[in-house]
């Protein structure tokens, strides 16, 4: 699923360290694997395995160089958790989310609604086709983990408008982790904040790209 992104290993990169991470997380993969039935892909569980792998290897080669290799590993760990969550939204889906009513309040957050990213003045009248469009544009440019948390605050599920107070306010990152199965620390929220300032970026992006 994620081989098509990778991209060529960062000059220099240390292979120990690669080696060392790949072998740490090694029984994580193995347990995300079993985890989703294969069937539903239509495919065998190695395949599965291959994909955490390629998952891997796209999170190390994006990060390397900018964090720890403490970090790192938390990246990757979170990452593949993540990953895991995604394929089973994907094979249990009943409906796409975009069949469902947006509640573009959440968009907040990121100084303007998506439904903002297009100006009035335009010569197609269509907020949906508006919606669509910018939602495209996101989707092509966030990494998938990114996407997932915008998609969590474009249409928040029962288990988190449960535990929110007031529904119209920011979710809190360490609700979203909680969501994703992540571990309950410092790293999982840094990971969370990281990618809502990515969305952030691609947002600002999008305001551009539509003007």
């Amino acid at each position: 699923m994620e081989i098509h992104r990778l991209k060529p290993m960062k000059e220099g990169y240390d292979v120990n360290l690669f080696n060392q991470l790949y072998k740490e997380t090694e029984q994580l993969r193995k347990t995300l694997t079993y985890q989703i039935d294969a069937r539903r892909y239509g495919v065998t569980s190695d395949i599965i395995l291959s994909w955490f792998d390629d998952k891997f290897i796209w999170v190390f080669n994006k990060y390397y160089g900018e964090v720890t290799p403490g970090q790192l590993k938390g990246r990757l760990i979170n990452s593949l958790v993540t990953f895991k969550f995604r394929m089973l939204r994907k094979a249990y889906a009943e409906s796409n989310i975009y069949a469902n009513e947006i509640n573009m309040l959440h968009l907040d957050d990121y100084d303007a609604s998506i439904a903002n990213i297009i100006p009035d003045k335009t010569e197609i009248s269509s907020h949906d086709l508006f919606l669509e469009m910018a939602l495209l544009y996101l989707k092509n440019n966030l990494c998938d983990d990114a996407f997932l948390v915008l998609e969590l605050e474009l249409n928040p599920p029962p288990y988190i408008m449960d535990r929110m107070s007031n529904p119209n306010t920011k979710i809190p990152a360490n609700l979203i982790a909680e969501y994703l199965d992540l571990e309950p620390n410092k790293e999982s929220i840094s990971f969370i904040n990281d990618l809502r300032k990515e969305i952030h970026y691609w947002v600002e992006e999008a305001k551009e790209h539509f003007a």
